[in-house]
């Protein structure tokens, strides 16, 4: 099977908790994802809302370093994607394809010039906030504030410079922002359907439209709460229909995976990355034609990527 995931918190955790990407304790390890076909990770350093201004920067270039370092620990298993060539070679070769991008453009502690920097690393995609307020905007809890002077001088840069708008997690308002200040293509990472599950994290049908118009891409979470209105009864199934509703509003170029594994409680069956066959499998038996699962599970995002950098 292949396997693009938009979203996972591995990186981040992996570092601050000592863990191991090739065979510890995490969602997603090398060795977990040894029998998927060809895996492309986009790999997020997560920036709590703890950290602003220069703690913030200097947070991320620790992390980058230790992504360095495990990176030329374990050559024969993954490699970093520079341009969008990279994807099918390293994934090709029986390699993990790794895609570095942040999740909270806290990272930037409100410095333009910041954005070359963490282009010059090879970030390709962002996600303006995570919960809460920072120097571009606000976050899911403060729906009716959305970008800040700031956060309209960011979108328009990262529009010029090609790197992806990620706004999952951002306020409602925050998403409108967006659609008002660049005509790009923009990403949800890790976003779930409102219709489906009313979490306030969850897109509503007008922004997934958007999207479909603007030819961006949303990456299904695997996280319960986001999956059902009762997080205890989310399963297989519960995901499905986020799928399906997103497929009836014309997403069959734009559904992809966006686990957030390491970040969340997945649903029972979704523990880690291996387990995602078993999930195309449910989907298949279903009735999801094998076409439109190639696309969700590789061919949208690696389109969409591939196309951009």
């Amino acid at each position: 099977m292949d396997f693009f995931d938009l979203h996972c918190d591995t990186l981040t955790h992996s570092h601050d908790d000592h863990k191991n990407i090739k065979d510890g304790a995490l969602q997603i390890t090398l060795d977990k994802a040894k029998n998927i076909k060809r895996h492309a990770q986009c790999f997020a350093v997560y920036i709590r809302d703890s950290y602003r201004g220069d703690a913030a920067w200097k947070y991320f270039e620790d992390i980058y370093e230790y992504f360095r370092h495990e990176l030329s620990a374990y050559p024969d298993r993954w490699e970093q994607v520079v341009s969008g060539g990279d994807i099918a070679r390293i994934s090709e070769s029986g390699k993990t394809a790794a895609i570095l991008t942040i999740e909270g453009g806290a990272v930037l502690g409100g410095k333009i010039e910041r954005l070359s920097g963490l282009a010059d690393r090879g970030v390709k995609m962002m996600t303006l906030t995570w919960n809460g307020e920072n120097e571009i905007g606000f976050g899911m809890p403060n729906p009716d504030r959305g970008l800040k002077p700031f956060g309209v001088e960011l979108v328009r840069e990262m529009e010029k410079t090609g790197m992806i708008i990620d706004v999952s997690h951002l306020s409602d308002t925050g998403v409108e922002d967006v659609f008002k200040n660049v005509g790009c293509a923009v990403a949800a990472s890790h976003s779930n359907s409102r219709a489906v599950c009313g979490h306030a994290r969850n897109l509503t049908d007008e922004f997934f439209t958007e999207i479909v118009r603007r030819k961006g891409i949303v990456g299904m979470n695997f996280y319960r709460d986001f999956v059902d209105d009762v997080p205890d009864r989310a399963d297989y199934a519960g995901l499905a229909k986020h799928i399906e509703h997103f497929l009836e509003l014309g997403g069959e170029d734009v559904v992809c995976m966006g686990s957030d594994f390491d970040g969340c409680d997945t649903i029972p069956g979704l523990e880690d990355v291996g387990m995602t066959a078993n999930f195309r499998k449910y989907l298949q038996d279903s009735g999801f034609d094998r076409k439109t699962l190639d696309k969700i599970f590789w061919q949208n995002a690696y389109d969409f990527m591939t196309a951009r950098f």
